[in-house]
C-alpha cells in the first residue's frame, strides 16, 4: 500500500479514505518520485532525503493543508505549498518535481481501492468462514425449497446455504482479479506524453512504480480513462447484491410466519410494540444493496471523459461507495456468525402443504405402472383437490378410481416421505465445502497489502 512515513495500515475504508490518510499517501507518492529522481541525479540526494523525512502528516498539518487549499483553489498545490514550508534549505523546490496532479492522484485513488478491495475479501472471507460452519453442521438438515415464491421440493439447508457459499466466493474471485488488473501507477505528464520528465521518463515512472510495490506501468496513458474505477464501481455493485439476495432471504426466513432463521439481537424492535424483535444485520445489507449499485452507476457514468482529461471528477464517490461496501459486509459477516437455524420450524414447513411437495415423486412411482405421462395428470389433479379441499395427496390419490388399485401395495405413506426426498443433498453440500476449502488457499496475496 502507499502508506507513507509513520503511516500506519488503514482498518477501514472510512480511516483509509480520510482526508489525513488520503494526503500521506499523496505525499508517499511524492517521496517515491523525490527518490528516484536523487537516483538518477535529477534532483540533489539532499532534497529527496528532506522530502521523505518530513512526508508525514505530522509535519504538514491536514488542516494547514484544507485553509491553503481554500486560498488557492487547488488540492495538490495547497499540499505542496505547506509542505515546501516545513522543509529545509531548497528541498521544497523539488517536491512534485516534473509531475502532473492528476498522476498523483489516480495513482492514490486506485491504491485506495486496491486496499479497500483488500478490506472487503478479508470481510467476505469472514462471511465465508460463518457459511462453511452453517453448511457443515445443516448439510442433511431437511427444509422446504421454494421456487416463485410457492413450494416446490425438499432439500437441506446446506444446499442453500452452498449456493449463498459459491456466490460469495465468485465475488472473492473477482475482487482479487480486480486487484491485479489494477496494479499499477502512472507518472506519465498532462496529456500522456511524459515530455516533463525527459527522455528517461518511461523508466522514472517504471522505478517509482517499484517504490510504491505497485506493477509495472500501463503502456498507455490512462487518465482519461475511468474503466477500471467503473469496473471497480461494478463489482462492489455486484458484490452487494449477492449479499442482499442472501440477506433478503435470511430477512424472509426469520419472519414470524417461517421461523426458520433467527437473528439474535438485544435492540428494541418498537417503540409502541414491545413483543417487536426487529432483524437489525440482514436489514442494513438488504439497504446497502440498494446504495452500492446507485453509486456504481455514477462511476459508470464517468468513463465518458472529454478529450485527454476534463477535470469532471466523480472521485469522492471512490470513497463513498467503499464505506457503504464496508457497511454490507460486515453486517453480513455478522450476520451469519450470530445465525440461529430451528429445523424444527423447518420440518414443520415442509409438512405445510400436507404432501404435495411430493407430487413429483408420486408420479414416478405410480408412473411405473400407469406410465409417466398419464401419472403426471392424474397426480396433478389428486393435487388440485388436495389443495381445494384440505386433504392430504395420499388420500386424493387413493380416492381416484384410477390410481387407488395401482397404489393399493405401493406403500405410499413411505415412499412419499419429503423429509427422505432430498436427493444428494448432503453430498453436493459436502462437495461445495471441499470447494470452497481449496479455493481459500489461494487467497493469502491477496489480503497482503502492497509494500510502501
Amino acid at each position: 500500500m502507499i502508506g507513507g512515513h509513520g503511516a500506519a495500515e488503514a482498518q477501514s475504508t472510512t480511516e483509509l479514505f480520510s482526508r489525513a490518510n488520503t494526503q500521506q499517501m499523496l505525499m508517499r507518492m511524492e517521496v517515491a518520485l523525490a527518490r528516484v529522481q536523487a537516483r538518477r541525479g535529477i534532483i540533489p540526494k539532499a532534497a529527496a532525503d528532506e522530502i521523505e523525512r518530513t512526508a508525514s502528516i505530522d509535519f504538514v498539518l491536514p488542516q494547514r493543508v484544507a485553509e491553503e487549499q481554500r486560498r488557492v483553489g487547488h488540492p495538490l498545490v495547497a499540499l505542496i505549498n505547506v509542505w515546501a514550508k516545513v522543509t529545509q534549505g531548497d528541498a521544497g523546490e523539488y517536491i512534485h518535481y516534473g509531475a502532473t496532479t492528476q498522476d498523483i492522484y489516480d495513482t492514490v485513488q486506485l491504491a485506495q481501492c486496491r486496499e479497500a478491495a483488500r478490506l472487503f475479501i478479508a470481510d467476505l472471507r469472514r462471511v465465508e468462514e460463518g457459511l462453511l460452519n452453517l453448511a457443515q453442521e445443516h448439510r442433511a438438515t431437511p427444509m422446504i425449497g421454494r421456487t416463485v415464491g410457492r413450494h416446490a421440493l425438499p432439500l437441506t439447508f446446506g444446499v442453500k446455504v452452498g449456493s449463498w457459499l459459491s456466490e460469495n466466493r465468485r465475488n472473492i474471485e473477482r475482487l482479487k482479479g480486480w486487484i491485479e488488473r489494477s496494479n499499477t501507477a502512472m507518472l506519465s505528464g498532462a496529456v500522456g506524453s511524459y515530455a516533463a520528465l525527459g527522455p528517461d521518463a518511461f523508466a522514472v515512472e517504471a522505478e517509482v512504480a517499484k517504490e510504491l510495490g505497485a506493477g509495472t506501468p500501463f503502456t498507455a496513458d490512462w487518465k482519461g480513462a475511468r474503466d477500471m474505477h467503473a469496473e471497480y464501481g461494478e463489482l462492489l455493485a455486484i458484490t452487494a447484491r449477492s449479499l442482499g439476495r442472501m440477506g433478503q432471504e435470511v430477512f424472509l426466513l426469520l419472519g414470524d410466519d417461517f421461523n426458520e432463521l433467527e437473528e439474535p439481537t438485544e435492540n428494541v424492535g418498537s417503540s409502541t410494540m414491545p413483543h417487536k424483535v426487529n432483524p437489525s444485520y440482514s436489514r442494513t445489507v438488504v439497504q446497502m444493496a440498494r446504495v452500492v449499485p446507485a453509486q456504481a452507476q455514477i462511476l459508470l457514468d464517468w468513463m465518458m471523459t472529454i478529450y485527454e482529461r476534463d477535470q469532471i471528477s466523480n472521485a469522492d464517490t471512490l470513497g463513498d461507495i467503499s464505506i457503504a461496501m464496508e457497511r454490507s459486509t460486515k453486517a453480513a459477516a455478522r450476520m451469519v456468525a450470530v445465525l440461529k437455524v430451528h429445523p424444527e420450524n423447518m420440518a414443520r414447513n415442509i409438512d405445510r402443504t400436507r404432501g404435495l411437495i411430493m407430487a413429483e415423486e408420486a408420479m414416478f412411482i405410480l408412473g411405473e405402472k400407469i406410465g409417466k405421462h398419464t401419472a403426471h395428470e392424474e397426480v396433478r389433479l389428486a393435487a388440485r383437490a388436495a389443495w381445494e379441499k384440505g386433504t392430504t395427496l395420499i388420500e386424493e390419490i387413493n380416492a381416484r378410481p384410477q390410481l387407488a388399485g395401482v397404489a393399493k401395495d405401493m406403500k405410499l405413506e413411505e415412499r412419499l416421505d419429503p423429509k427422505k426426498y432430498i436427493g444428494l443433498s448432503a453430498e453436493a453440500t459436502d462437495r461445495t465445502i471441499a470447494f470452497i476449502k481449496r479455493a481459500r488457499e489461494t487467497d493469502a496475496s491477496a489480503l497482503k497489502p502492497e509494500r510502501g
